[in-house]
């Protein structure tokens, strides 16, 4: 008996003791068991992982590039941005499509002054595909400094813009600044007062941009457009109004007994699966007198021949 009471004793005058450092280390046991068996009860998450697939189309994924054209692909953007970046003007420009030469840079001079603005220093880029429609394969084309080789520090810069390749007669080539091609049309209406010849049409990724023929046959002037009136030029898509692009100080006049070509731009993507349907001239005036001063434009108005819109359906007849 006398064993087991010292030794209870002892054990209470230990803890008595050290009460505090024992409940110090009771509790730090017990918060290190709380977060073992919490971490153990997680799950882990997985960092989802990405991978760069420069050929697969951002708008529709449905609609790829074939297998066949990745690699030419590939080697026509490559070489062409080592060409420009060697100052390899023509071997550069030979990758270009004949239409879009002919359209924006017809004598290699002039993409000279585009290749040293835009490579001024070594670039490096990357590629992706934003979407396929009738052979036209657009991508967009960002352009790096490439630190590495002009040894700058102020970090990348980069530029971008659309490019497009197709293939013609076997071979792919490229167009700059998302020009996609042009397509006559030859579209006439025509009245006692005027004749409306639409010639063509330029497409490019964002934008379609009509050629317009306008002869007057009147010894009055024709108005067609001078930012006194609301929508006085639009295209229609999808029944959707779209009014001329660049356009908003000026204005579009026939002078008397007449020619005169227009060219008109508005907004449509390429890739939007919807052909524009009509172009509208909403306010025509055939006007005694027009001095373009909007001041006078109301008297002006108020002694027309003659007011009126035309409609040019732009999609063939069934």
């Amino acid at each position: 008996m006398g064993f087991w009471l010292n030794l209870r004793l002892k054990v209470r005058d230990f803890f008595k003791k050290h009460k505090k450092k024992i409940t110090i280390i009771i509790i730090i046991v017990g918060i290190v068991i709380a977060i073992d068996r919490f971490l153990g009860s997680r799950q882990v998450v997985e960092m989802p992982s990405t991978t760069y697939e420069p050929h697969s189309p951002v708008m529709d994924e449905t609609a790829k590039v074939p297998e066949a054209y990745k690699q030419p692909i590939n080697n026509l953007i490559d070489n062409y941005v080592n060409y420009c970046n060697n100052k390899e003007y023509e071997n550069a420009y030979n990758l270009l499509s004949s239409d879009f030469k002919a359209n924006y840079c017809d004598n290699i001079e002039e993409f000279k002054k585009y290749v040293d603005q835009l490579y001024k220093e070594k670039q490096i880029y990357n590629i992706q595909n934003f979407s396929n429609v009738n052979g036209a394969y657009v991508y967009r084309l960002r352009l790096l400094n490439d630190i590495l080789a002009t040894g700058t520090t102020d970090g990348y810069e980069y530029k971008e813009e659309k490019v497009v390749i197709k293939e013609k007669n076997g071979v792919l080539k490229l167009a700059l600044n998302g020009y996609v091609g042009e397509e006559n049309l030859g579209i006439v209406a025509e009245d006692e007062y005027m004749r409306i010849n639409i010639v063509k049409k330029e497409i490019a990724y964002t934008a379609e941009t009509y050629t317009v023929e306008v002869t007057n046959k009147t010894g009055n002037f024709i108005v067609l457009l001078d930012n006194t009136e609301m929508d006085e030029i639009v295209m229609k898509v999808n029944g959707d109004s779209r009014g001329v692009n660049g356009l908003e100080n000026g204005n579009l006049v026939v002078l008397p007994n007449s020619k005169k070509t227009l060219t008109l731009p508005f907004d449509q993507y390429y890739d939007d699966g919807v052909n524009p349907s009509a172009l509208i001239f909403n306010a025509i005036r055939i006007l005694p007198e027009f001095s373009g001063d909007i001041n006078k434009a109301k008297e002006e108005k108020e002694k027309a021949i003659k007011l009126y819109s035309l409609t040019i359906n732009l999609l063939p007849e069934n």
